[in-house]
């Protein structure tokens, strides 16, 4: 109909003026001119294939480009001879469709049309999603581009799973798609997974579309990414668009928090920074109208009664319950490292009326997400640094302050200047634990070497490293191994016998920490530190001031340097002090800060350098544990090459 065209020509004048206005080129461009500065490999046939409207850029010539807006909308005058076959051509469309393939090259992920562009242009008025196209890619030449190294990457997707339409930004995206849905990006994927995965994620970029995504600042194919990771494959895809679209509208605070990177807030203090007036009269009015119990379910991937980080939360659960009594319920489900076991526990905790979902180790996030967002309403936590999420709150001692001690400790003590360090896994944080400790070495004793070593790195011997730089200090696993409760653990010294002889350990009072987290929701800080943050993922990151950490000196050290640690500790607590305030300087020699003001928390909990005096380096991939290598996985440190993972992972 010619009133279709009177239209439709009426968006692209709109279009075409706000491009002039703007600055843009105001037609569709022609791939002819792109290639003109770039030139490419060669061409491919790739056969008739659905694509997505939103895909097509432009054409293949300059031809008739004139005669269409940027987007495709026409731009000739309603008398016209093309306005004419136009308006026919959306009169066939409604009578019968169009079936005719249009011709068009792919390059880069975009389409550019050689034949066909009027049927572009009415398929687009009419708001379809995609359209048959007879399509031939254009191979870009070899660069080191970041986009290329992505267009290399798709290639090799679509050659498993021939989908267009699912676009990443960043290089491993690909990966991680294919082993969320259980598959690789070397074998041809079943024409089942290939339809569903297509299915649903029209469906999911419908929805997120719906919801105007396109102002979120995050791109369809990193929401749907985190869609997949949240929900899981199995679980979504043969979800109905209505239940899809509940899906999208729960996570929608994931995508928020993701877009620019993920902002992590890191809140240093139990009180937010915000200290409320009249604490006592608030908590009793809270008490006498909310004599209920508050229930904090404890959720362990592990059995405290064989993993020593298990156990410690494990006594601080039971610390809790001493300390306030009545006033809490508490619940511990141990051994809940498979889905279905972590699954189970939060259903039976939140019908059990758990206030407060707790879970301990970083690589439990997934999981505790998932709950989250199948839980609306309800409160989750998780122990970790720097991951970032909406739904679930992180919490993490500023062990690095008890480090810095132990470091002083250490060099005080070591009649050789050497000391040895091990560390567990190169997660985020633990690498400020290390500076921490070199640094209060050498601050003591500006000779102090700090060797470096890994429990995480396999098929070595540490023990035997060490000694043979005759080491006598070494600072090992930080708590006591249930399995193995003889082996030597926090800071110790080798006798000549080779007999180890405890000094000092980090503390950690969780019974403390999980206390001022139920005050927090009980004054409504909880509340209001989530209202002031929207859009921002919430880590609690609290230290010596707090009481939640310290260092313990065993009978074995000298009252010298008992004084010794007590006053860098006084220091520490008053701000005087502070390991990552001052000269840096990296094992490159760099001097990498001077400012007598602290690094940011983001720079020490995402630290990758290491001290001057440190000898030793992190560990490569291939160096890892299974172990290790998952752990990393969820907040390492270090790059991962995702299809060396035993496990084909890519969920972190």
């Amino acid at each position: 109909m010619l009133d279709d065209y009177r239209r439709a020509r009426k968006r692209g004048i709109k279009e075409f003026q706000s491009d002039v206005q703007a600055g843009r080129y105001p037609y569709p461009p022609a791939l002819d001119d792109i290639l003109k500065g770039q030139g490419y490999q060669g061409e491919v046939p790739i056969g008739t294939t659905e694509i997505d409207l939103p895909l097509i850029a432009g054409t293949r010539t300059r031809g008739r480009q004139n005669s269409f807006s940027s987007g495709f909308m026409p731009l000739q005058e309603a008398g016209s001879e093309f306005a004419s076959k136009w308006s026919d051509l959306i009169d066939s469309q409604r009578a019968e469709g169009i079936r005719e393939p249009i011709v068009a090259y792919e390059y880069l992920q975009r389409f550019y049309v050689q034949e066909g562009n009027k049927r572009v242009s009415v398929l687009r008025y009419l708001g379809q999603p995609t359209i048959y196209a007879k399509v031939t890619r254009v191979v870009p030449m070899p660069s080191d581009s970041q986009a290329y190294r992505v267009y290399q990457e798709f290639m090799r997707f679509y050659s498993a799973a021939p989908i267009y339409g699912i676009v990443f930004d960043n290089e491993g995206d690909y990966l991680k798609l294919a082993a969320l849905v259980g598959e690789d990006l070397d074998h041809p994927w079943t024409d089942e997974h290939v339809r569903d995965l297509r299915s649903l994620y029209g469906v999911f970029a419908q929805a997120f579309r719906n919801r105007h995504g396109e102002n979120l600042g995050l791109s369809e194919g990193a929401a749907f990414l985190i869609f997949l990771k949240a929900y899981g494959f199995p679980a979504v895809e043969r979800a109905t668009p209505a239940e899809i679209d509940g899906y999208v509208a729960r996570v929608w605070g994931e995508f928020v928090v993701a877009r620019d990177g993920g902002h992590v807030t890191y809140l240093e203090d139990p009180s937010g920074g915000r200290p409320h007036l009249f604490p006592e009269v608030k908590n009793l009015y809270h008490d006498v109208v909310h004599p209920k119990p508050f229930s904090l379910a404890f959720v362990y991937e592990r059995n405290p009664l064989t993993n020593g980080w298990t156990l410690l939360h494990e006594k601080g659960r039971v610390h809790l319950k001493a300390r306030l009594g009545a006033s809490v319920m508490t619940r511990a489900y141990p051994d809940c490292a498979d889905d279905e076991a972590f699954d189970h526990a939060v259903d039976d905790a939140l019908a059990d009326g758990a206030d407060l979902v707790v879970t301990i180790s970083p690589t439990q996030m997934r999981s505790c997400l998932r709950g989250a967002l199948a839980h609306p309403g309800r409160r989750f936590i998780n122990c970790s640094v720097s991951l970032s999420h909406s739904a679930v709150r992180t919490f993490a001692c500023r062990t690095y302050e008890a480090k810095f001690l132990l470091g002083a400790l250490a060099a005080a003590m070591a009649e050789n200047h050497r000391v040895g360090y091990v560390a567990e896994t190169p997660v985020f944080g633990i690498v400020a634990e290390i500076n921490a400790f070199a640094i209060g070495a050498q601050m003591v004793d500006p000779y102090a070497t700090v060797y470096l070593k890994w429990f995480s790195a396999k098929d070595y011997d540490w023990k035997r490293e060490l000694a043979e730089t005759d080491v006598r200090i070494v600072s090992a696993r930080d708590y006591v191994s249930p399995n193995d409760p003889t082996e030597p653990w926090g800071l110790y010294r080798i006798g000549d016998d080779g007999v180890a002889e405890h000094l000092s350990e980090p503390v950690w009072d969780w019974g403390r920490y999980y206390e001022l987290i139920v005050q927090s929701i009980r004054n409504d800080t909880w509340e209001e530190e989530g209202l002031a943050r929207r859009g921002e993922a919430l880590n609690y990151w609290w230290g010596l001031s707090a009481g939640v950490i310290d260092v313990k000196l065993s009978d074995a050290v000298p009252y010298g340097q008992r004084v010794l640690v007590e006053g860098i500790r006084q220091s520490l607590l008053t701000g005087r002090i502070n390991p990552f305030a001052g000269e840096l300087v990296s094992q490159e020699g760099a001097v990498l800060h001077e400012s007598p003001e602290r690094l940011s928390s983001k720079e020490i909990v995402q630290m990758r350098w290491l001290n001057s005096n440190v000898v030793g380096r992190l560990p490569e991939q291939r160096e890892l544990s299974r172990d290790g290598l998952e752990k990393v996985e969820v907040s390492g440190v270090i790059p991962l090459d995702l299809e060396q993972l035993p496990h084909k992972g890519a969920l972190s």
